[in-house]
């Protein structure tokens, strides 16, 4: 089981393959549960574990590129292109950094984007700032 650093630097299409496999190991290990054959009944709890995790850097990664692509300055520049993104955790500046290209390759812009922004309760209350910067490239 990898740690929660090790999935944060993963690419996408290994974590929804890691994803795949626990998926498929947590329903054999159901059958056998069912079938009474299992004999380490903690490997399902490892294994519900391990599927959160991955469910969660992918939903982070989503909501990451979702709000950077809100920011008003980053979301005229993307307007009318096909664009793609990159979303990766940076420990240094705790927070995600989310780089967006056109499809050729051609980088547009790089937005930091922070997701433990506490959200304000109340009637009225503004949405916090979750982008912290960003730059557009020339």
């Amino acid at each position: 089981m990898a740690n929660i650093v090790e999935l944060n630097q993963m690419s996408n299409d290994k974590l929804e393959k890691k994803l795949e496999e626990a998926r498929e190991e947590l329903f054999n290990l159901r059958f056998q549960v069912a079938s009474a054959r299992l004999e380490n009944t903690s490997r399902l709890r490892v294994v519900r574990r391990e599927v959160a995790q991955v469910e969660t850097v992918l939903h982070q990664r989503v909501l990451a590129t979702e709000a950077a692509a809100a920011e008003p300055e980053i979301a005229t520049r993307l307007k009318g292109k096909e664009w793609q993104s990159n979303a990766r955790y940076v420990y240094e500046d705790s927070a995600w950094q989310v780089e967006f290209n056109e499809k050729g390759g051609k980088k547009l812009a790089t937005a930091w984007v922070n997701l433990n922004k506490v959200q304000p309760k109340g009637r009225g209350a503004k949405a916090p700032q979750m982008v912290v910067r960003h730059e557009l490239a020339r």
